[in-house]
């Protein structure tokens, strides 16, 4: 990972921790970036489905069928990490990256 998708990342990795600390409901629960959303207890199914639509919404890009894997939010840092690819994929695909 670069200097520049570090840098990128703790953005979006602020905004998505907390939509999860509101989505869970618990705001003084810290959630370590590589903490497993899914078999850690943190998320259920609807709880993603709610996640990815946040993430699509807050950072402007469509989050595809092909594209709605665990690996993609199994954690924060991954989470971070699909969004940088997804804005900078769709936006060569749309004439430019958004942002």
């Amino acid at each position: 990972m670069g200097a520049d998708e570090v840098g990128s990342t703790g953005g979006i990795e602020v905004r998505v921790r907390e939509f999860l600390e509101q989505e869970i409901g618990d705001r003084g629960r810290s959630i370590d970036r590589d903490a497993d959303l899914l078999s850690g207890g943190v998320l259920d199914s609807m709880a993603v489905v709610r996640l990815a639509s946040f993430v699509g919404a807050a950072f402007g890009f469509q989050v595809r069928p092909e594209d709605f894997v665990i690996e993609n939010f199994r954690s924060v840092g991954a989470i971070a990490a699909y969004v940088v690819r997804s804005r900078a994929t769709q936006g060569a695909e749309d004439g430019g990256v958004t942002d």
